[in-house]
């Protein structure tokens, strides 16, 4: 492969990422969703923070 389609081939590869990147969860994203879920679901709202004070 020449140059040129490799570097446009990185690209396609690295914006790919960044997409799926702002799409899934990761981790510790998906833990916060899980406890902020549970303590809603036991109306636990007094325990809920905004993200800012985290």
């Amino acid at each position: 492969m020449s140059d040129e389609i490799l570097k446009a081939l990185s690209a396609k590869v690295d914006e790919l990422k960044e997409f799926l990147e702002d799409v899934f969860l990761n981790t510790e994203e998906y833990l916060m969703v899980r406890e902020v879920d549970k303590l809603v679901a036991e109306r636990r709202f007094n325990e809920l923070v905004s993200l800012d004070e985290l």
